[in-house]
């Protein structure tokens, strides 16, 4: 017995097999290592080199190897990368795996570096108790008890925040 409307099951791919597909093997293996790369750059060169230098490519080489183009801010640090090649050589196998890394090259670029996010803390204004009591009293319709301690609470932290100094005025 057949039944209506039936529709066949679609064949699912991955996104691996879909973006090989559309941008070929070779590109969709060295954009992986780039951003497999560019995770753990902190990690390879340090902090304070991360800042101010970047991996930008990884490209392949005539004899089967691999080349990585690294962006620098300053040209100090273009020679620093020449004298830790070996190092960052090793340390690019060990955190991203990427294998065949024969050389590594650099380019001078202002403003190069992977930047740290900052995430900054709202800071909460303490609320008079005058105010907590008035909100109370404008929330006594609401018959549900927990319903009631949950708007109450929310619309504190909402006057806390609104409230806080260093908040422009979006109005």
């Amino acid at each position: 017995m057949k039944k209506r409307n039936h529709r066949p099951r679609a064949n699912l791919t991955t996104l691996q097999t879909g973006l090989s597909s559309l941008l070929g093997e070779e590109s969709l293996e060295q954009l992986i290592s780039i951003s497999r790369l560019r995770r753990v750059w902190p990690h390879i060169v340090g902090p304070m080199m991360a800042s101010r230098t970047e991996p930008v490519s990884i490209e392949p080489l005539r004899d089967d190897g691999l080349c990585l183009w690294v962006a620098v801010d300053h040209p100090m640090l273009a020679q620093q990368i020449r004298f830790l090649r070996d190092d960052i050589r090793k340390a690019c196998f060990k955190h991203a795996r990427l294998q065949n890394l024969y050389q590594i090259r650099s380019r001078i670029q202002p403003g190069a570096g992977i930047k740290q996010k900052v995430v900054v803390a709202p800071v909460a204004i303490p609320i008079a108790f005058a105010e907590k009591r008035a909100l109370a009293l404008g929330l006594r319709c609401i018959k549900n008890r927990s319903l009631r301690k949950a708007v109450f609470q929310a619309r504190i932290a909402q006057l806390a925040y609104e409230m806080a100094p260093d908040k422009g005025d979006y109005s």
